[in-house]
C-alpha cells in the first residue's frame, strides 16, 4: 500500500510541480485548448458544427462529440470544463516558467530567439538535421494556421495529422542535431 501511495503522490507532484519541458508542454497545450474553446463558443472552429468537448473525451460515450452549428447550444458544461482544465494546465505551466531565468518574457523570447531558427537559412548553424528540424517545424506550424484561417479547418483530422507529423519530426529532428558524437570505433 505504502509503495502505491507513493507512486501516487510522485506524479501528483510531477503534475502539480512540472519540471522545465513539461511546463513548456502544458502551457503550449492549455493555451492551445483555450485558443479552441474560444473559437468554438464564437462557432468559428469549423464551418459546420459546434464541438462537444465532453463528447470527444469520452469517445461520444456521454453525449456526441459534433453538433450542426444551426442547433447545437452555444456553451455547454463540457466547455466551461474544458476550459477550467486547460487554464489549469497553463497556470501550472506559467507557473514554473516564472520560477525559471527570464520568467515569462524570457520564455517569449526564447521561442522566437532560439538556436533553431537561424538554421532555417544556414545548415553550417547545426548541421542538415537542424535545419530539416527547422523547416518542419515552420512547415508544421504554417500547416496548421494556413488551414485554420483559410477553410476555418482548425479540427480537422487531416490537417491535425499532417502538422502532428511535421512538428514530430521537426521536433525529433532538432534535438538530434544537439546529440553528441558518437565514437567511430565501438570494439
Amino acid at each position: 500500500m505504502s509503495e502505491q501511495s507513493d507512486e501516487t503522490s510522485s506524479i501528483l507532484n510531477m503534475v502539480l510541480n512540472p519540471s522545465k519541458s513539461l511546463a513548456n508542454w502544458f502551457t503550449a497545450i492549455g493555451l492551445l485548448g483555450l485558443f479552441l474553446a474560444i473559437l468554438n463558443i464564437a462557432g468559428c472552429i469549423h464551418p459546420n458544427y459546434r464541438v462537444s468537448w465532453g463528447g470527444v473525451f469520452t469517445l461520444e460515450m456521454t453525449n456526441n462529440a459534433f453538433g450542426y452549428l444551426e442547433d447545437a447550444p452555444t456553451f455547454v458544461l463540457s466547455d466551461a470544463i474544458f476550459i477550467a482544465l486547460c487554464a489549469g494546465l497553463v497556470f501550472l505551466g506559467i507557473r514554473t516558467i516564472n520560477q525559471q531565468e527570464g520568467g515569462l518574457m524570457g520564455w517569449f523570447k526564447s521561442i522566437i530567439v532560439n538556436e533553431t531558427w537561424p538554421a532555417l537559412a544556414d545548415p553550417s548553424v547545426g548541421g542538415w538535421s537542424r535545419l530539416f528540424g527547422a523547416w518542419c517545424l515552420l512547415l508544421g506550424i504554417v500547416n496548421y494556421l494556413y488551414f485554420g484561417l483559410n477553410s476555418t479547418g482548425w479540427i480537422d483530422p487531416g490537417v491535425y495529422s499532417l502538422t502532428i507529423g511535421l512538428l514530430a519530426f521537426g521536433f525529433a529532428l532538432n534535438n538530434l542535431s544537439f546529440a553528441p558524437e558518437g565514437e567511430e570505433n565501438l570494439d
